[in-house]
């Protein structure tokens, strides 16, 4: 007897002469039997003997003599008798009460709910031939628990299973692509004995431990491995036809048809969406379900990729990927994926910064004419710090016309050279004096990010401002003609360190007016639990945020103030303090307020335009002159050291705050004279007069830009016996320009203002006026980015300021930049 078997019977050929040879043997006729391995043959076989019935879908036929005697069950196997005399009605009745056939129903159910993905066919018509119905690729990892019988063998962790008709036909080895015969007939040692051979494999065992750095992107179709029974796949269809000869023959005879029929793929399962979209936005490629070999280390590397994000975001230390306990969570995850250490951790931390940092610097060089610069100092987490370090932030407004903040640089501002413990474990004291300190920092980042002729404006800390480093550096600049306005707008006070330098010259009278009885308060109303209970509820009533333990003193004593204050109205009948203390405190409480809001607007994360600032300065001004003029003697002598302390910053910063409210079409140069005038009277006038000179100086500036050619340089270039005859009429017509450029800032001041709203955002406006003003879109552009703070509202109320993690001062200074800058741009 014979025996056919088509492992992947993809093309079929049908001829018109299909002949069964069948050898008899006479001692075990009832034994022999020809087997159709799939429902190819049955179709088959019902098509050439005139069995039109579909129930010979159900069964196998058993040849005897070269007729068919009897009909076996597919899913009970039980024989039944099949001659031509009896017709098929008995074999539908028995399809019905079949127990094999219920059984196989509910596991091919089941079966069909763990495939990822479902191969159908399209809208050609269906030939009563066609071997490609249904194609289903399936792996272990996604059978899980509900695992068949016929998976059990340890070799199918490493093979896809692929099936045809719901029948499994073939398996693809997942290291080196190739397709082995997989049907039930043929058993498994043919898997084993390939694994044995397999390059993909003993390549794959061979690197499993090593973490490669080198760059990687995912494989592309046009690059997978085809081996000879793989089908083409364009458009999302299987092209069969190419791959004719790559399968067995059933004939041999010339007149034979190829059939090709064309596979459309669908997810399989796909759950119903809300608006009935359609099935073709959920096609997927065949493709992506194949394994390929360099998948797996694409997927290794991105999952590296992300592990290093999470470390920088999280500030863990580099050690956590040599804990045994992530190497045991990793390892039960997937087995496969090898630990790296900490100096690959490290390496791929500062790439993923410096891939950043060329995309951050094309958006600064693309969005921005220029950009203000802030700078403020950083120490590590911990008491007692023997080193700080300067971050510099950029401030623009790009192309989007919103403002935007990122590190650029985060250097060495100063270390202490007598502590021998941290320059024996920490890698960072051995920055050279050439490369720390304000000069060294802030002129390296403006050679590195190419800011030379960018720059507008340095916002920074008193320790900063003062070094005289940083005059320095400023003079140089200057020099070179780096800034606009001679510098005017450059080296300006922080005003949340000026605020907290203000309230920090009356601590002591403050803590010795209210201090005391605060105290009395608190440890009177904490040795009772009911007493306590009336704390919590007016604490819970507050809208305030409660200070965090390292916040500055005068933030808790606020706090504390805004407490007691909330008590009395919440309980009268109760006396909380004397009625003079009381007073005291509700002063002093009137002051530390406005302080604390005016640092949560400047200091806010999301980085407020610099027109509000001069709203929120002159709130300050304000109460400390309502404060000065209490009849209060000694409490006044406190608040008038406040303001001499105050009229410091506003006497260097007053332009940088004037010039944005000139660029607010709702305020303009009126709003200033408003307040001016009421506050200093005839003294106004000097300040008016230097406000206005420098916003036209600026103004001019934009309009010529330092950068432009000049006919004077180029009839130099052209030798000194060159005269330009045309001379004359160049300056008339550059006069005659400018002329006309000054109109449109005259035009734009002498416009009505906008009337005030609420939510007026001034960005959109200049962005909606740039045909209208084009020069002074530019410039307010630019003015509108520059910062009052260096620091972020968390970091102000701090008593540290902003800190690095403690274990960051053993890397090296280029390692912690890079954590630091990376941190900041993912956020």
């Amino acid at each position: 007897m014979e025996i056919e078997h088509a492992v992947i019977p993809q093309v079929v050929e049908y001829t018109e002469e299909h002949e069964v040879e069948v050898d008899v043997d006479v001692d075990n006729i009832m034994k022999t039997e020809v087997s159709y391995g799939s429902g190819i043959h049955n179709s088959a076989f019902r098509y050439k003997h005139k069995k039109r019935s579909k129930v010979w879908e159900e069964y196998k036929p058993i040849f005897l003599d070269g007729k068919v005697q009897f009909a076996e069950c597919l899913y009970c196997h039980n024989r039944l008798s099949c001659k031509d005399s009896n017709g098929t009605s008995h074999l539908w009745r028995h399809q019905k009460i079949c127990p094999g056939k219920t059984e196989v129903a509910a596991e091919r159910q089941q079966k069909d709910s763990y495939f990822p993905y479902v191969l159908l066919n399209g809208d050609s018509p269906v030939s009563p031939i066609d071997p490609v119905n249904q194609i289903i690729s399936e792996t272990l990892d996604d059978i899980g628990s509900a695992t068949p019988s016929r998976f059990k063998s340890k070799v199918w962790k490493e093979f896809t299973p692929i099936y045809v008709e719901g029948k499994l036909q073939a398996a693809d080895c997942i290291h080196c692509q190739k397709r082995l015969s997989a049907n039930k007939f043929g058993g498994r040692s043919h898997l084993s004995r390939h694994l044995l051979t397999c390059p993909g494999r003993l390549e794959s065992i061979h690197n499993h431990q090593k973490f490669l750095f080198e760059p990687s992107s995912a494989p592309s179709f046009d690059s997978r491995v085809h081996d000879e029974l793989s089908p083409a796949l364009t458009n999302g269809k299987v092209q069969i036809a190419e791959y004719t000869n790559k399968f067995p023959r059933t004939s041999t005879s010339a007149h034979t048809i190829p059939i090709v029929q064309p596979i459309q793929m669908l997810p399989a399962h796909t759950p119903p969406t809300s608006d009935g979209a359609s099935l073709k936005k959920q096609k997927t490629s065949f493709t992506n379900i194949s394994t390929d070999k360099r998948a797996g280390k694409f997927c290794q590397e991105t999952s590296y990729q992300e592990l290093a994000k999470m470390i920088i975001l999280h500030a863990y230390p580099f050690s956590i990927v040599e804990h045994e306990e992530m190497r045991r969570v990793i390892k039960n995850l997937n087995p496969v994926v090898g630990m790296v250490s900490h100096k690959d951790v490290e390496d791929h931390c500062i790439a993923l910064f410096q891939k950043e940092k060329v995309n951050i610097k094309d958006v600064i060089t693309l969005s921005s004419r220029r950009v203000s610069l802030s700078a403020s100092i950083w120490t590590p987490d911990g008491s007692d710090p023997t080193v700080n370090y300067l971050c510099l932030t950029a401030h623009f407004v790009g192309d989007d016309w919103k403002v935007h903040r990122v590190i650029i640089k985060f250097g060495m501002f100063w270390s202490s050279p007598t502590n021998l413990e941290r320059i024996i474990y920490c890698k960072e004291a051995s920055v050279p004096e050439s490369e720390s300190g304000s000069y060294n920092v802030i002129w390296d980042a403006i050679r590195d990010w190419n800011l030379d002729q960018k720059i507008l404006s340095l916002t920074s800390v008193g320790d900063v401002r003062n070094n005289a480093n940083t005059v320095k550096l400023k003079e140089m600049l200057i020099e070179k003609k780096c800034l606009p306005i001679r510098g005017k707008l450059y080296n300006i006070a922080c005003l949340d360190d000026i605020l907290n330098s203000v309230v920090s010259a009356g601590q002591a009278d403050i803590l010795r007016f209210v201090g005391d009885v605060l105290m009395e308060f608190f440890v009177a109303h904490a040795s009772s639990a009911s007493a306590q209970q009336q704390l919590l509820e007016v604490v819970s009533q507050m809208s305030l945020k409660c200070p965090q333990e390292d916040a500055k003193w005068w933030h808790k004593f606020y706090f504390r103030l805004e407490v007691i204050l909330h008590f009395k109205k919440s309980f009268p009948s109760e006396e909380v303090l004397n009625p003079e203390d009381m007073n005291v405190a509700e002063s002093i409480c009137k002051i530390l307020r406005t302080f604390y809001r005016v640092i949560e607007v400047i200091s806010c994360p999301s980085s407020v335009t610099a027109n509000m600032y001069f709203n929120e300065v002159w709130k300050v001004r304000t109460v400390l002159q309502e404060e000065a003029s209490n009849g209060n003697g000694e409490y006044s002598r406190l608040v008038m050291q406040m303001q001499e302390s105050f009229h410091e910053y506003w006497q260097n910063s007053y332009l940088s705050l004037s010039i944005p409210v000139v660029l607010d079409p709702r305020f303009k140069i009126s709003f200033i004279e408003f307040r001016l005038k009421r506050a200093f009277g005839t003294n106004s006038e000097s300040y008016l007069s230097e406000i206005r000179d420098t916003v036209r100086e600026l103004f001019n500036e934009y309009c010529n830009p330092t950068d432009r050619p000049s006919t004077a340089s180029n009839s130099a270039a052209l030798g000194a016996d060159y005269n330009d005859s045309l001379e004359d009429w160049d300056q008339h017509l550059n006069e005659q320009a400018g002329s006309q450029i000054s109109t449109e800032l005259d035009d734009y001041l002498e416009e009505g203002l906008v009337p005030r709203k609420d939510e007026f955002d001034i960005l959109n406006w200049w962005m909606n006026h740039t045909e209208k003003y084009p020069t002074l879109a530019a410039m307010a552009q630019d003015i509108l980015a520059m910062p009052a703070s260096a620091v972020q509202s968390e970091a102000a109320f701090s008593s540290s300021g902003p800190v690095i993690p403690k274990h960051y001062s053993t890397l090296s200074i280029k390692t912690i930049e890079a954590l630091v800058c990376a941190r900041d741009w993912m956020r």
